[in-house]
């Protein structure tokens, strides 16, 4: 049992280190210049939200997207975290909980696929929650199984999903933003 015991210390350690590298590249990310800006009425110059009116659907699915985006430095911060107590409890844990995290949310995203202002963002969340849930969903299945490899390759893969999605989260908030301004313009 003291091999089982190390292997997890190897893999939870490969894990820990692939987790750090990520979360210190996420902060990297840049925001491109939001497209939907327009001159202020007011002539002030600063920009202003240019409403386009999305049908309700895509409206509400990408505030709640949005409003997702700051729980994702903590659900990297609680894997690394668990990552690094060497506790399988709590990896397992920590990672059924981003399982049901991603997927809840990913419900979401085909709303953003299905219309044309919001497509190839919708796309790109599409691809890097499927890298998440995938990895991890190998995460938990490599640890109930003792299948240390399957762990690591699992970190990978939800890392880079991860990573994935710290690149698009900008042209997600620009999103939620037009969003947010359409919704509050509907309520007027």
């Amino acid at each position: 049992m003291r091999g089982a015991g190390s292997q997890w210390t190897v893999a939870l350690a490969v894990g820990l280190a692939v987790a750090l590298v990520l979360v210190a590249c996420g902060g990297a990310a840049t925001q491109p210049p939001s497209t939907a800006a327009s001159p202020s009425a007011a002539g002030s110059g600063l920009p202003t939200p240019k409403p386009t009116f999305w049908p309700t659907g895509v409206v509400e699915a990408t505030i709640a997207l949005g409003a997702a985006d700051g729980d994702f430095t903590k659900m990297a911060n609680d894997v690394v975290g668990a990552v690094d107590s060497n506790d399988a409890v709590k990896v397992l844990q920590v990672m059924s909980d981003a399982l049901t995290f991603l997927k809840g949310n990913q419900k979401n995203v085909p709303r953003l696929q299905d219309y044309p202002a919001t497509k190839v963002v919708g796309d790109e969340l599409a691809a890097a929650y499927a890298q998440m849930i995938e990895g991890a969903q190998a995460v938990i299945d490599g640890m109930n199984a003792g299948d240390t490899e399957a762990v690591q390759a699992g970190f990978v893969t939800f890392f880079a999903g991860n990573k994935a999605y710290v690149a698009i989260s900008p042209r997600l908030g620009d999103l939620a933003d037009q969003a947010i301004f359409m919704k509050r313009q509907l309520l007027r």
